[in-house]
């Protein structure tokens, strides 16, 4: 009876060390989206991301290897611990297989790294900081949103090449403001032209009054926009008042949130995407359905590389026919990417997905066919030279 008694005492004890994931096996693939599902960088991915995801899980057929795939969502509120936290939580007790990663940049590398000591695949879809497929990297980490220096070069090159030499930037003090304003600088003195001084604002801030007649003052050419969300709405609101709208050049929008501040009041403003709902075929169906699904609402850079990172992780899952995570992290290395959102996409070895970059610039209202039409693309920016290689990187694991 003792002896019973212990077996039954260790039984449970190995029963309670089973990782989630382990006794996950035999049921559904789990996929987190961890999102600003209701701040401010919400319009920018949160809820539309979530439908992106629930698309590419549908066009999948709802199974892969014979497992039905089920969605999970998370509000990480901006904040790296409720999100690490959160991440943590999802891995061991839900067991999830992979997350996309949207809203703030600290956020999403806190719940990265927790991700990678699981061997759980992060998605960054909606998260801009380089740190992700660089000095922060995983081997089950793959960045499909362009970091902050492909937006910042792809911008301040053309600019400072068409003559405007001396700019001004403002940031939101954060760690994807910080990068996005260094990369910046970096980019504009490269280009031969110079930054005369800068600006850091909190995060969501609603008086940009400041920073703006400092930059006015400084005689810049450009006024450089490091900022994203209701920050950069509120931003390019106030520069329309104080009369230096037509200085503004932005390296990180979203096409909510040229809706919000309307064409009549974003004219002219140029800034880097790394994919547009109007530039293909494929884009332009994908956003149709997406549309109608959302209200009308024109899906942003961030919803459409959700829906394609996630179609491709699961193609990836079906090639490898296993949910090994080296095997399937080395077949979304293999596999081509056949979504179309991107223009000539591949994998480097650190996980960095690049693209050729587009260069847009906002519409008129009179040059506008429709409430969904804000972009004119006026270069394709090639890859090469844009972003950075896989040695260049820092990524510890790239040899």
């Amino acid at each position: 009876m003792k002896n019973k008694w212990k077996t039954l005492l260790s039984a449970a004890f190995l029963s309670t060390a089973v990782p989630m994931a382990a006794v996950a096996q035999g049921g559904p693939l789990k996929i987190l989206v961890l999102d600003d599902m209701s701040g401010i960088f919400a319009a920018n991915g949160g809820p539309g991301t979530l439908l992106a995801v629930q698309m590419a899980v549908e066009d999948a057929g709802g199974k892969v290897l014979g497992r039905p795939i089920e969605i999970v969502q998370a509000d990480h509120q901006n904040k790296p611990d409720v999100g690490s936290a959160q991440a943590q939580r999802y891995i061991q007790e839900q067991g999830i297989r992979a997350m996309t990663l949207g809203g703030s940049s600290a956020v999403g590398l806190a719940a990265q790294a927790r991700a990678a000591e699981a061997k759980v695949f992060t998605l960054a879809s909606g998260a801009y900081a380089p740190n992700f497929s660089e000095a922060q990297c995983s081997p089950y980490g793959f960045q499909f949103a362009p970091s902050t220096q492909e937006l910042s070069r792809a911008v301040t090159t053309r600019i400072v090449g068409e003559g405007k030499k001396t700019w001004y930037l403002i940031a939101a003090d954060y760690v994807f403001g910080h990068t996005l304003i260094a990369d910046a600088t970096k980019s504009i003195q490269a280009a031969g032209g110079k930054v005369l001084g800068q600006t850091l604002h909190p995060l969501n801030s609603n008086d940009m009054a400041s920073a703006l007649l400092t930059a006015q003052g400084s005689g810049a050419d450009i006024i450089g926009l490091a900022n994203a969300g209701t920050d950069l709405e509120t931003t390019v609101k106030q520069a329309g008042q104080f009369g230096v709208g037509g200085k503004l050049a932005a390296m990180m929008v979203y096409e909510n949130n040229i809706e919000a501040l309307t064409l009549a009041a974003s004219k002219g403003m140029r800034m880097s995407v790394s994919t547009y709902w109007d530039l293909n075929d494929k884009t332009r169906a994908l956003a149709k359905r997406m549309m109608a699904k959302n209200g009308g609402k024109t899906p942003t850079m961030g919803h459409m590389g959700a829906y394609g990172a996630v179609t491709h992780y699961l193609e990836a899952v079906k090639a490898a026919g296993t949910e090994d995570p080296d095997k399937v992290a080395a077949k979304m290395r293999e596999l081509p990417i056949t979504t179309g959102i991107w223009e000539n996409p591949r994998i480097q070895a650190n996980g960095r997905v690049t693209y050729d970059m587009l260069l847009v610039e906002v519409k008129t209202p009179a040059e506008s066919k429709g409430p969904n039409d804000l972009y004119k693309i006026v270069a394709k920016i090639p890859a090469e030279g844009l972003f950075r290689t896989a040695k260049e990187s820092g990524c510890p694991f790239v040899k």
